[in-house]
């Protein structure tokens, strides 16, 4: 580990200003460009990154503890494994749950047995959401993962009802993405996505976009 200490923001900061980051990044493939931005982006929010970690069966490992937030990723990888290393830090940082004051989230290179349902379903929303990071395409992910959304309201006018209508999707959209493997397949598909955002447009056509 690097003896480098940064402050780490509050975690929920620390999601919000990294949804706000990745909305800008531009739709980049090259692994050496994308593994620049996000290692810069998990720098920027003070989470130390360590691309020299010995490690073995794990490509990837995040870490929280007394001394701050910490991702050791396999010095064994190459370009392509290491991108998709610090893309699934990255989506675990926003899905995944931290539990203080010490834990610990392991990134394997293939799936691997879980203790619970719940820890099932968030290494697979994980993985799947690393994927549209590695692709430089988050329209194949659930808006609220990387973008603030309308809330579902109480609506009196037919504007309102209808960004009323567009929160409740969102809601639907993030909690299947979460728990549901078909929903996760589903939803990654660029056809998909294209219908979505047609829809979203109907509903909020000042800002189109996927749901």
């Amino acid at each position: 580990m690097t003896g480098d200490t940064m402050t780490l923001l509050p975690l929920d900061d620390t999601r919000r200003q990294l949804r706000e980051r990745l909305r800008r990044l531009p739709s980049e493939q090259d692994h050496v460009v994308g593994v620049k931005r996000l290692r810069s982006i998990l720098q920027e929010m003070g989470v130390v990154c360590d691309d020299s970690a010995e490690l073995q069966d794990a490509d990837a490992i995040l870490l929280t503890s007394g001394r701050g937030m910490e991702a050791l990723i396999a010095s064994r990888l190459d370009d392509e494994e290491r991108h998709r290393a610090y893309s699934r830090i990255v989506a675990r940082l926003i899905i995944g749950q931290m539990h203080e004051p010490i834990d610990a989230k392991i990134e394997y290179p293939a799936e691997h047995l879980t203790i619970s349902r719940e820890e099932k379903e968030e290494d697979a929303a994980v993985a799947q959401f690393a994927i549209a990071l590695v692709e430089g395409n988050l329209d194949l992910a659930p808006r609220p993962l990387y973008e603030d959304v309308p809330k579902l309201t109480l609506a009196w006018t037919p504007r309102t009802a209808a960004r009323s209508t567009l929160g409740g999707m969102h809601l639907w959209s993030d909690y299947w993405y979460r728990h549901s493997t078909m929903y996760r397949w589903w939803r990654s598909r660029p056809k998909v996505s294209k219908t979505i955002k047609r829809v979203c447009a109907v509903l909020n056509p000042r800002r189109p976009a996927a749901v």
